[in-house]
Parts: C-alpha cells; structure tokens; sequence
C-alpha cells in the first residue's frame, strides 16, 4: 500500500484508521503467512483501496462472504462498527494518545478518587499507550 491510498467515499473509518489498519495489517500478514487471517484482511483492504468498488459491490460481497476475518474487515469498512485489530488511538493532530491523557480519561469525573482507583488507572493506562505507540510503529509517517 502506498502512502496516498485512494478510499472510496462509502468508507465509514477515517482516512488515518484505514491507513493505520493496512498498514498495521499488512506488518501482521507478513509475520503470520498468506493463509493467516491477517492476510485475509488485507486482501480485503487491498480490494477496497486498489478497486474502489462502489457501495452496492461492497455491500453484496459483505452478503457474500464466509471469512469471518473478511467480513469483519469489510463490515468496519462499511458500517464503523468496531475495527477488526486494535488500532491505535490518535489525538486528532496524528500524535498517539499519552499516558496521561488515558489516565484522566480513565478516572473519569471522580474528583476524589481513591488510592486503589489512582493506581489501576496508572496501570492500565501505562499498558495501553505502550501498545497503541507500539502499533503507530508499525505505520511508516
């Protein structure tokens, strides 16, 4: 995939989603061989970028399709329901979402959060902005 891939305009995902889930996928493809489900996937986000089939093409191979991997790739496509790897999450200049940034929004609105609460949210959000940098890695700027 290049770096400018065309999307159709049917494509629910933002242009970044899509771009990180090819590219994202295609590093996993390679890792897992041609008969992985990541490579599925990318056959997939292959068609949709490299064809531009219309929305009517693209609904009746959903209807079609028995590959539970292809089906959840071209259902995100679609209709946005959740994408079919993790992503990784974005601030809306392009940069990944912080530690911190994950650890306000897990403690939500609690404005007395207890020590336990403070330490589980620190924890989980240190994990996950670890993963979300690591799958950005993936995805060449």
């Amino acid at each position: 995939m290049g770096q400018t891939a065309l999307i159709p305009a049917w494509v629910v995902p933002t242009a970044r989603e899509v771009a990180d889930c090819h590219w994202i996928v295609h590093a996993y493809a390679e890792q897992s061989g041609p008969g992985s489900r990541y490579a599925t996937m990318l056959r997939v986000l292959d068609w949709v970028t490299t064809e531009l089939p219309d929305t009517r093409e693209a609904e009746d191979t959903l209807r079609e399709l028995r590959d539970p991997a292809a089906a959840d790739t071209l259902a995100w496509l679609l209709l946005g329901v959740g994408p079919p790897i993790t992503l990784p999450r974005r601030n809306p200049d392009g940069t990944v979402v912080t530690d911190e940034q994950l650890y306000t929004e897990y403690l939500g609105c609690d404005p007395n959060p207890i020590r336990e609460q403070r330490d589980a949210a620190r924890d989980k959000a240190r994990r996950d902005a670890a993963q979300y940098r690591r799958l950005a890695a993936l995805v060449p700027h």
